[in-house]
């Protein structure tokens, strides 16, 4: 039988290799129905591959909403943020991989054992299916959080380091890759290579507003500093034009991706 780890890290390179502009900007979609759903799966027109559904989507809905995303030819990044003791994470996991998404976040702060169960259910039903494995992302330190966010939690180091220390145990798991801020990117990428994905919310282009974010920074800088998937949300979603809107950044993405 397939080791599965090994089965996993051939996966991050054949699907790395097949990314383009439209493949690594993933558009979050957080709205609570139906109707608006598949009034955002229209506007973006298939201009990206993959759109992220997170937990206001999901338990407004439930998880036939998956289907409809799916229907209109989208692959879907469930943004489940995992997170509970080892064998509870495991069963969900499994429970998840089996609904057809590509991709599934964890909270890296679950712990080794945690994460590795989970990675490990995840790539043993898929082998016995000969399917590819969903890709299984570790979610580092949220970007709404800063160093005095972190010191008021407990935290003895700063984000730069609590982050570091969370990709170690994530690469430890042989998770796919891990989601962080843009701003520790190029760091990461520095300290363990690039045997990994990388995906990074808290973008936003220069003229928009932060909003509830400490932590982020424009498309084109964190595709130069090494990240995989840029995840947008409001930037996108909450503009008038979103076709257009989204054609600006792919058009950023394909300026420095040639670099």
């Amino acid at each position: 039988m397939l080791n599965s780890s090994k089965f996993c890290m051939e996966k991050i390179e054949l699907k790395r290799k097949k990314l383009d502009a439209s493949g690594r900007l993933i558009i979050s979609i957080d709205v609570s129905s139906k109707s608006e759903v598949i009034r955002m799966c229209r506007e973006i027109d298939n201009k990206v591959k993959t759109l992220k559904l997170g937990l206001e989507l999901i338990y407004s809905t439930g998880p036939d909403i998956i289907s409809i995303v799916k229907s209109f030819g989208y692959k879907v990044l469930l943004d489940a943020k995992l997170h509970d003791i080892p064998n509870t994470v495991c069963k969900a996991a499994a429970a998840i991989s089996k609904l057809g998404v590509e991709m599934i976040t964890i909270h890296t702060l679950g712990g080794g054992v945690m994460l590795k169960n989970a990675r490990e259910k995840i790539c043993e039903l898929s082998i016995s299916s000969g399917m590819f494995p969903p890709m299984l992302l570790g979610v580092t330190i949220l970007t709404s959080l800063d160093d005095s966010d972190l010191k008021n939690l407990g935290f003895k180091n700063g984000y730069k380091t609590s982050v570091l220390n969370l990709v170690e145990a994530a690469l430890n798991s042989n998770l796919d890759g891990i989601i962080c801020s843009p701003n520790e990117v190029k760091l990461i990428r520095k300290t363990y290579g690039n045997n990994f994905f990388i995906a990074t919310p808290g973008i936003r282009l220069s003229e928009d507003s932060p909003a509830d974010q400490k932590r982020f920074s424009t498309p084109d800088e964190a595709i130069l500093d090494g990240a995989d998937f840029i995840i947008v949300g409001r930037s996108i979603t909450g503009k008038d034009n979103i076709s257009e809107t989204i054609d600006v950044f792919l058009e950023k993405i394909k300026k420095v991706s040639k670099k």
